[in-house]
């Protein structure tokens, strides 16, 4: 067995500083070290996970993600379509459920058998992590060769591997209720998004980063004005204000603005919480709702139904505001800039997008790196 606090010194002198996780009884000492010791984020699941510490390393603080095997599945999407082709290597302890030949629940059985092979297919390095510091100690050095290479590494963590470790009491916080404001009557006809797109690129400072959702969103920004500080984010749908998350916490020198959409969101609305929970001030959520999956064909989405700014106050949002006026919209995010605090912006926009409509020239790893460069810049001198 391996002493928790003497595995947690290991990982400190490797520079870890951000964990993110969910509930894994395998990883409960590692979990209650992390949230004791270090800047631990409790997600609402895997793949969030993953997305905010992506975010983290993008804003230059070396992060790892806490998991359960079982919802590995979850966390194949930024795997595979975020960090993989971004080439920003994370790397994850994963509880061993199911582990062949030691017991366990019959659910864990078939993720157990699989587990290994998921992550491999999915170009992750996977190393069964030892049960005794100086080996252990020993393949986190080997993981770290490999990150280096650009290749994100998951230790598989077998029933008992750490020493059990006590959960310090965390003080209560208190979320006094957020404001919301509407604008009295949405225009007719909606903005269409790239002109709401515009408002943001010509209204940004210099120590803001944009980062546009899966879909038309990033192409759209991408051809109205193409700059370091943007990130066009492809696959990982649902992830956009997750890694706004994590680079918010790692760079609160920064401002951060996350361009989202209805359709996205609604596929991990779990990121409220976790966004309002950590309520960094210096991130700006923004929904483009148009009600529809534009990139794929204009369906529908269950956005209608949805009464966002009441989701987002009742989230834990401070600031919720409504508006579909450009006029407006450039306001609140100039008030933002210029006094921030975590604010949810829910903007109705058309249906349909520019046409013809390009990809952006620059692959994900050069959007990634340029990216990294922008926030490590000294603006102030």
């Amino acid at each position: 067995m391996i002493d928790t606090l003497r595995f947690g010194d290991v990982l400190r002198d490797l520079g870890f500083g951000v964990f993110a996780g969910v509930p894994c009884s395998l990883l409960q000492p590692l979990i209650n070290f992390a949230s004791n010791s270090l800047d631990y984020v409790a997600a609402t699941n895997e793949g969030e996970a993953v997305a905010i510490a992506f975010g983290a390393e993008l804003g230059g603080c070396k992060s790892a993600v806490l998991l359960q095997n079982s919802g590995v599945t979850n966390a194949l999407a930024p795997l595979t379509s975020l960090t993989n082709i971004c080439e920003i290597p994370i790397t994850g302890f994963v509880g061993f459920r199911g582990e062949p030949g030691v017991p366990d629940e019959i659910q864990h059985r078939i993720m157990g058998a699989i587990t290994a092979q998921l992550l491999e297919i999915s170009g992750v390095i996977v190393i069964p992590l030892a049960t005794d510091l100086p080996a252990a100690a020993r393949q986190l050095a080997e993981g770290e060769a490999h990150r280096r290479a650009g290749r994100s590494v998951f230790y598989l963590v077998s029933k008992e591997t750490f020493s059990p470790l006590d959960l310090a009491p965390v003080p209560a916080r208190v979320y006094p209720a957020g404001t919301v404001t509407t604008s009295p009557a949405p225009p007719s006809p909606l903005p269409p998004r790239h002109d709401v797109l515009r408002v943001f690129s010509a209204h940004k400072r210099r120590d803001t980063a944009l980062l546009a959702t899966t879909g038309m969103c990033g192409r759209e920004l991408f051809t109205i004005e193409d700059a370091p500080n943007h990130f066009y984010m492809v696959g990982s749908m649902g992830c956009v204000s997750s890694i706004a998350l994590g680079l918010a916490l790692a760079r609160p020198d920064r401002r951060i603005v996350a361009l989202d959409g209805d359709g996205a969101l609604l596929m991990r609305m779990g990121n409220l919480a976790t966004n309002a929970f950590h309520r960094p001030g210096n991130l700006l959520h923004v929904l483009l709702d148009n009600r529809s999956h534009d990139s794929t064909g204009g369906q529908v989405t269950a956005s209608a139904a949805m009464d966002w700014t009441a989701i987002a106050r009742g989230a834990g949002y401070p600031r919720v505001i409504a508006t579909s006026d450009l006029g407006e919209i450039a306001a609140v995010f100039d008030g933002w800039l210029a006094d921030p605090d975590l604010t949810f912006l829910h903007i109705p926009i058309a249906p349909g997008s520019l046409s013809p409509l390009g990809r952006p020239t620059v692959t994900p790893a050069e959007v990634a790196r340029r990216l990294r460069d922008f926030l490590a810049r000294n603006f102030l001198a």
